[in-house]
C-alpha cells in the first residue's frame, strides 16, 4: 500500500511540475499580429462525424450532440459548442499533421516558439496523450489555440477558437478526455 502511495505522490509531483512550468504567460500583445506559419498548423479537415462520433486518421472521440454540433466541415472548426450566446463561443477541429517541425517533440514546438503573437502557453493531459498549446489573439473578439500531442512520427493537433477560453477550458478537457487512439499510433 505504501508503494502505491509513494507512486501516486511522485506522479502528482511530476504532473504539477510539468503543468506549472508549461502554463506561463508570454505577456500581452497590444495589437493583433499574424502568427507565423511555423507556429500555426492550419486544420486539414479529414475528420468525419456520425451520431456523435468524431473521427479521423487514427483517432476518434465522442462529441455529445447535446453539447456539440457538427458544422459540416464549413469554416475552420468542425465542432461548435452549443451555446445560446456569443460571449462563450468555442469551435474545435482535430487532425493529424505530418509536418515534422524539424524533428521536435510537441512540447519543444510549443515551449520553443518565438513569435510575438503568442500570448499564452500551457499543457493539457488526457488519458490518451498530453497536449501542449499556445494561444494568440486572432482578432478583436476571438482568440485561437493550437494544441500539439506527439503521435508516432506525426502530431495530433487540435485547433480551437473561442471568445473566452477561461470559461470553456473544461469543455475542451472533457471533449479531449474521450479521445481514443488506434493501437498503431500510440
Amino acid at each position: 500500500m505504501k508503494k502505491h502511495r509513494l507512486t501516486a505522490v511522485l506522479a502528482a509531483c511530476v504532473i504539477t511540475a510539468v503543468l506549472c512550468g508549461c502554463a506561463e504567460s508570454k505577456g500581452s500583445v497590444s495589437e493583433t499580429a499574424p502568427v507565423s506559419q511555423e507556429i500555426v498548423t492550419a486544420p486539414q479537415g479529414s475528420a468525419e462525424y456520425s451520431d456523435g462520433t468524431y473521427s479521423g486518421e487514427g483517432f476518434s472521440l465522442y462529441a455529445d450532440p447535446s453539447i456539440w454540433k457538427y458544422s459540416g466541415g464549413e469554416g475552420t472548426c468542425d465542432l461548435l459548442l452549443n451555446t445560446n450566446n456569443d460571449i462563450n463561443s468555442l469551435g474545435i477541429s482535430i487532425y493529424v499533421s505530418d509536418d515534422d517541425h524539424g524533428g521536435k517533440s510537441a512540447q519543444e514546438i510549443v515551449m520553443g516558439a518565438e513569435d510575438d503573437s503568442i500570448i499564452f502557453t500551457g499543457a493539457l493531459a488526457t488519458a490518451s496523450c498530453t497536449f501542449y498549446f499556445y494561444e494568440w489573439k486572432k482578432d478583436e473578439e476571438l482568440h485561437s489555440r493550437t494544441y500539439f500531442a506527439d503521435y508516432g512520427d506525426k502530431y495530433l493537433c487540435v485547433y480551437a477558437e473561442s471568445t473566452n477560453f477561461g470559461y470553456v477550458e473544461n469543455k475542451i478537457a472533457d471533449l479531449l478526455g474521450s479521445l481514443e487512439l488506434s493501437e498503431n499510433s500510440k
